[in-house]
């Protein structure tokens, strides 16, 4: 066995390699979304002061990514994943310059179509789905790996952007960030090869849908409405985090520290739960950080202390990543190594859709209200109705198993 695997190229140097290029590709295609957060003030102040200018920017990046990544995910499928990440590089190089080169709508355009749909879309989705038919033992870590691009891209970016931004603005610092990422995601492609399940068969093979907990469009549908509201939930006290603590008194650092709190912590977690989902399955583990962000959440509606809300920035970040790379493995649990690719890009359009609404909503709310309570609770709604989606999706695969006369033990459940 050993032998074949080492031929075939399964488990070996080469996919672990691959899984960090693969990161290292994920955090150079997210870098754009972090400029209209980080030089927010400098962008307004080019368009009347309209702070909603660069955070439409930011919402069509995010949301046009996500619908980028159903298509680059059956792109991959179909060529290879290699190809997308050709197109990030290209479209990324050309989107920096065209969101920096004119007014409103070069902006809308660029964050769009070149840094969203066919830039950001094409490294997460195609490289989580290839970096899966690498790995047989260790599957649920590599994945962590790729998990964890965003948040290495939400520490690296910003830091590069305040230092650039003083002296050179922001429409020259996006010209940089485009040259820079799309000429090493372009050569970064090279590198990149289609797992060995798609090379041995010449193209993937059909899926078995006998095998599903239920329908495939009733489980589609059930993960997709999962992730829209686990983000939702996930979105309101990051977004507003400096907000918040701003209005209980503390300067806006301390929510930046907060902020901090939550992805260092993602980092860490998203392995430990990656560890776990090969334990007890993922579909047990997506459950816990459901209550882990439920816990979180419910403190937000109380804290006023500047220490719970570093204590309740930790807990919130132990799921921060590690609930959404869930999806992605019970994916690929549940369908087989005969996945379509297209299939995670649909489950990730609604997850990024939640990650957008889920801002917008923290901030209507807050509007309406002129307090963030009502807006965690808003948050704390959308997360129990999450653990209600993830609990029937159990039952349902307890039910299926039971059924089949094997214990439930022997599938993790």
């Amino acid at each position: 066995m050993t032998a074949v695997r080492d031929r075939s190229g399964i488990d070996s140097p080469y996919a672990w390699r691959l899984a960090f290029v693969s990161m290292f590709c994920i955090g150079l295609g997210g870098g754009a979304l972090y400029l209209p957060v980080i030089g927010l003030k400098e962008i307004a102040a080019e368009f009347g002061d309209r702070r909603a200018v660069p955070s439409m920017a930011y919402m069509l990046g995010f949301f046009f990514m996500g619908i980028g990544g159903v298509l680059m995910g059956w792109l991959a499928d179909r060529m290879s994943p290699r190809v997308p990440l050709m197109i990030a590089g290209v479209s990324i190089f050309a989107g920096g310059w065209l969101a920096a080169s004119g007014g409103e709508l070069a902006l809308y355009a660029g964050y769009a179509i070149p840094l969203g749909f066919l830039g950001n879309a094409a490294t997460f989705t195609p490289a989580m789905n290839n970096i899966q038919g690498w790995f047989e033992r260790r599957r649920s870590t590599a994945v962590s790996v790729i998990s964890v691009g965003p948040a290495v891209s939400g520490f690296v970016w910003p830091q590069i952007y305040r230092w650039l931004l003083p002296d050179v603005g922001w429409r020259q610092t996006l010209v940089v960030y485009g040259v820079v990422a799309g000429t090493l995601l372009f050569l970064c492609a090279f590198y990149v090869r289609p797992s060995p399940i798609v090379r041995r068969a010449g193209k993937r093979t059909a899926e078995d849908l006998s095998v599903l907990p239920m329908p495939s469009f009733a489980l589609m549908t059930l993960l997709s409405a999962a992730g829209f509201c686990c983000c939702v939930a996930m979105a309101i006290p990051f977004v507003h985090m400096v907000a918040f603590c701003g209005d209980l008194g503390f300067a806006a650092a301390r929510g930046s520290e907060a902020i901090s709190l939550i992805l260092l912590t993602a980092v860490a977690s998203t392995f430990a739960m990656g560890r776990l989902a090969d334990y007890i399955g993922p579909i047990k583990v997506s459950l816990l950080c459901a209550l882990i962000q439920i816990a979180s959440l419910l403190g937000f509606v109380f804290v006023e202390s500047l220490s719970g809300i570093y204590t309740l920035s930790v807990i919130h970040g132990i799921p921060y990543i590690a609930i959404v790379q869930g999806y992605a493995l019970i994916l690929r649990y549940l369908y087989g190594p005969a996945i379509a690719g297209w299939r995670l890009g649909v489950v990730m359009l609604f997850a990024m859709a939640g990650m957008a609404v889920g801002g917008w909503l923290g901030g209507a709310i807050f509007d309406a209200t002129l307090s963030y309570r009502a807006a965690f609770q808003a948050a704390l709604a959308f997360n129990l109705l999450n653990l209600m989606l993830l609990g029937m999706l159990l039952f349902a695969r307890r039910r299926r198993i039971y059924a089949s006369g094997v214990s439930p033990g022997a599938f993790g459940l």
